[in-house]
């Protein structure tokens, strides 16, 4: 049986993520948004472990997590954006068995996850499911992920073709933004604040998965963060925004028309 991980999170979008991330990994991954639905799904079943949102909206995590650990020793890892002295104290000795603040990386994740789980004696389940090599994320290591590539039969992005004469492409819209910020130094969410971009939108872009972007979100997203990082989207086929299928000019003749027909067709009536 893979190792069963319940998620707490009000954010549908960090909720995508790690759905995918944990569930390409190999671990079972149920999440839920408001508490009570958590709390009665745990009452029914014991999962191996709790990943657990600070910032709720009708319970903080903190008096979530005192809840859980009055009926329960399930290891838990907060998760917040908040990463102060205080906070780390307050998380620990609230019955946390880790803390993990947003933004983090998915090796990062998943060797906090492993840890936990090793102190638990919960083995870890990267084999658990049969096949699952095959859409793994590679192992964690100290080195920053390797964000995924963009699957071949995604419409929302694709990398443009240079030519037939060019003997390399350049890297994924998604990585080359990524190496672009590592470069200079930035974190996720200091770059967030640069460019007024969610950092959980400018993860799921540097990782490939445009999909986790709402499409409203993606074109201006991509725009603000690559005019930060001064990265040319010219190499890369962006799809353009939706344009009427009629223009103004026709759709004024095809009213025109309709116009006169109608008065003719009175015309005719009233002779």
């Amino acid at each position: 049986m893979p190792t069963f991980i319940m998620v707490i999170d009000d954010e549908p979008l960090i909720c995508r993520l790690l759905e995918h991330q944990l569930g390409g990994a190999g671990y079972e991954v149920v999440t839920y948004q408001r508490y009570a639905e958590a709390m009665s799904e745990l009452a029914r079943r014991q999962p191996d472990l709790i990943l657990l949102d600070v910032m709720m909206p009708e319970i903080s995590g903190w008096d979530l997590c005192r809840q859980i650990r009055a009926s329960s020793s399930v290891p838990i890892i907060m998760l917040t954006a908040k990463d102060g002295d205080e906070d780390v104290i307050h998380g620990l000795t609230g019955g946390a068995d880790d803390y993990l603040s947003k933004p983090f990386k998915q090796s990062q994740l998943i060797a906090r996850i492993e840890a936990v789980l090793r102190r638990s004696s919960v083995p870890p389940s990267r084999q658990a499911q049969p096949g699952a090599q095959d859409r793994a994320p590679s192992p964690p290591t100290t080195r920053p992920p390797t964000p995924t590539p963009l699957p071949p039969n995604s419409s929302v992005l694709t990398l443009a073709q240079r030519g037939s004469h060019t003997s390399r492409q350049p890297p994924h819209l998604g990585a080359h933004l990524a190496i672009a910020r590592q470069q200079r130094g930035l974190s996720l969410l200091e770059a967030s604040y640069a460019c007024g971009v969610r950092w959980e939108f400018l993860q799921a872009i540097e990782q490939g998965e445009f999909s986790f972007v709402p499409q409203h979100d993606l074109r201006p997203a991509l725009r603000s963060y690559s005019r930060l990082l001064s990265v040319d989207l010219a190499p890369y086929a962006i799809p353009d925004e939706r344009k009427p299928l009629l223009s103004l000019s026709v759709r004024i003749a095809i009213i025109v028309t309709l116009l006169a027909l109608m008065v003719v067709t009175a015309a005719l009536v009233l002779a």
